[in-house]
């Protein structure tokens, strides 16, 4: 299963730099649009509902997921996008293209991510050749 803890913060954490940069694109700078303080209420609100949901999404999706490619075949990128397209098929389907786009994205992210780090130690990758 290779080092899945450390891979999850990992991923997490740098969708969530990813995220700074889609709020300030969706918000605009802070100086301009809004006082800063709205902004950093508005920016803390997100980046904790983002954490929930992605601990939530690890927990149910994630890790099920990572433990079924390991156990049944070979951990390859390819099989780390399927959840990403399913989250952005469900989630357009029923909560419009937007939102769907935005969460697949964020979540075939952290996929990808966390399938870089999970195997990145000397120790897994004889394993997997």
């Amino acid at each position: 299963m290779g080092n899945w803890d450390g891979a999850i913060f990992r991923s997490i954490g740098w969708v969530l730099l990813l995220g700074v940069g889609y709020s300030f694109y969706e918000i605009g700078i802070p100086v301009f649009m809004y006082p800063i303080q709205d902004f950093l209420a508005l920016f803390g609100w997100v980046a904790s509902v983002y954490l929930a949901l992605s601990v939530v999404g690890w927990l149910t999706i994630g890790l099920p997921f990572h433990w079924a490619i390991c156990k049944w075949s070979k951990p390859k990128y390819l099989y780390y996008l399927l959840p990403g397209a399913l989250i952005v098929f469900a989630i357009a389907t029923f909560g419009g293209l937007e939102t769907g786009i935005v969460f697949g994205v964020a979540a075939t992210l952290q996929a990808l991510i966390f399938r870089f780090y999970v195997f990145k130690s000397k120790k897994y990758n004889n394993r997997l050749e």
